[in-house]
């Protein structure tokens, strides 16, 4: 049942990414408004006042990612080359000066 929930919601973000909403705005159909109002309170889409329509969120993006990859795969991680540290001194060091 969650599994079937998820899968309509990741299809209702792919539509937004889309075409800017889940449905059309004639369509009053109540699973819709639900999904509506679950993707912009878990913070997966917003509203775009320039644009006049829904655009995702960086969650929703990673979560239709996410979802295309199977359960338990392991995701690589880039090692930047040239990346320096930030050096942090200590707090007693500051108050010396």
């Amino acid at each position: 049942m969650i599994d079937a929930l998820e899968k309509s919601l990741i299809e209702a973000l792919k539509r937004v990414d889309a075409h800017g909403d889940v449905a059309p705005a004639h369509v009053h159909d109540p699973m819709t408004m639900v999904l509506r109002e679950n993707a912009i309170q878990a913070n997966l889409m917003r509203w775009d006042d320039s644009r006049g329509r829904y655009v995702l969120t960086g969650t929703g993006r990673r979560r239709i990612s996410a979802r295309a990859r199977p359960p338990g795969m392991v995701v690589p991680f880039r090692k930047l080359d040239g990346i320096r540290t930030l050096r942090r001194e200590p707090a007693s060091a500051i108050l010396k000066e």
